[in-house]
């Protein structure tokens, strides 16, 4: 599985550590990264993706929002094979310079190149772009907090602060 620093993933394995499942689980791999450096993956949105039928109907493209998340799902990686934030979840605090060059068609494969830049007091922040056929469909400086997992209960999801982050 490694060769150096250098980590190789199947997308079993990305399924493995990503927090997310079905349906919003984009990255489907493989992935090749440095664990707290960087990654290389991809994306491929099949055209039966559930957010092509509203999306828009005789005219779909891949969804601005959906692009970002794909792109801190891949940058999440670099976090979470990390033995210290095995395990975690990912959550979104901050989305900064958020660009997008050219439109996703469904059936589309999107590579994903991302690195770590820096962390401040728990704050962890990097940058990902987003490539077709090696054109740069969209790139982002995202800042991640990762926290355990844990069930919630009803209560808790009622009571949740707004300010605990967007799930990545």
């Amino acid at each position: 599985m490694q060769d150096g620093n250098v980590v190789r993933l199947t997308a079993e394995q990305i399924r493995e550590i990503l927090p997310q499942k079905e349906p919003f689980l984009f990255v489907n791999g493989p992935a090749e990264l440095v664990p707290g450096v960087r990654v290389h993956t991809s994306a491929t949105f099949a055209e039966d993706s559930f957010f092509y039928a509203g999306h828009f109907p005789g005219f779909p493209l891949t969804p601005g929002v959906i692009i970002v998340e794909t792109m801190a799902q891949a940058a999440s990686l670099i976090i979470l094979t990390m033995p210290e934030h095995a395990g975690q979840i990912g959550y979104f605090v901050g989305i900064k310079e958020a660009r997008f060059f050219k439109s996703v068609f469904p059936g589309a494969t999107v590579e994903l190149e991302g690195r770590f830049v820096a962390e401040r007091h728990g704050v962890i922040e990097s940058t990902v772009e987003a490539l077709k056929d090696g054109v740069r469909v969209a790139r982002a400086d995202l800042t991640c907090t990762f926290r355990s997992q844990r069930a919630l209960t009803d209560t808790d999801r009622q009571s949740r602060p707004a300010a605990d982050g967007a799930g990545v």
